[in-house]
């Protein structure tokens, strides 16, 4: 074996054993469009690249910010451009209950242009927050739902695994009185997003984000349930 060659499979190792997550995943491009609820913890972006390293993902995520003031902001409508597979539309965690015409009308419009750039969007359901009492599980569901089946989309079901989740293991705490998510839910919402865009369980995936592996293990598999894998 030549010097050179021993060198390159000296680097090659280095490179691949500290791996993890799912490198059988194709490299898509994943755009997240949303607000500090996909921001926070690093991001959902993130953590789904931890789970999917071949995956290319980022996010346009102002905090507070709702689907219409994406609409009206050029950062985010040119970076639609930018050539991606998937686009994550997560709208302001309150909007879907108390503004339905208004996240059913943003909605269709960020679903157009997507589909003119050949891209393919999807809904992020959110989960219900403590802080306000309407904004359930249940009403977040059936309106997200009803965007979706009115707009021909598929739902990323991270609010049904939170709600999984808190009924199966209440001792992981997943967000905050205002519904942000601890780094536990972001990790949640992430395997979410994984199972639903590759089909994939997201049980026994070797990145944990840096929680404890029974924590990330119960969190993969709330995920799983919430999307049928």
């Amino acid at each position: 074996m030549s010097a050179a060659l021993l060198a390159v499979l000296l680097i090659t190792a280095m490179l691949t054993s500290g791996c993890t997550g799912d490198s059988s995943v194709p490299p898509v491009k994943v755009l997240f469009i949303g607000n500090s609820y996909t921001a926070y913890n690093g991001g959902i972006d993130a953590a789904l690249r931890g789970l999917a390293p071949r995956v290319s993902a980022a996010s346009v995520a102002p905090g507070g910010y709702t689907l219409r003031e994406h609409l009206a902001d050029p950062a985010t409508m040119d970076t639609l451009d930018d050539g991606w597979d998937y686009i994550v539309l997560q709208e302001q965690s309150q909007k879907p209950v108390y503004d339905y015409s208004d996240y059913l009308d943003s909605a269709r419009q960020l679903t157009k242009r997507i589909r003119e750039v050949k891209g393919t969007p999807l809904l992020l359901m959110t989960w219900e927050r403590p802080d306000s009492a309407r904004v359930t599980t249940a009403a977040l569901r059936r309106t997200t739902s009803g965007v979706a089946n009115k707009l021909g989309l598929s739902v990323i079901p991270a609010g049904m695994a939170f709600a999984d989740s808190a009924r199966a293991t209440p001792a992981i705490i997943l967000n905050g009185p205002d519904g942000h998510p601890t780094r536990e839910g972001t990790y949640l919402a992430a395997c979410t997003v994984y199972a639903e865009l590759f089909g994939k369980t997201p049980v026994g995936n070797t990145y944990t984000a840096g929680l404890d592996a029974g924590v990330a293990k119960s969190l993969q598999q709330a995920a799983a349930r919430a999307a049928g894998r």
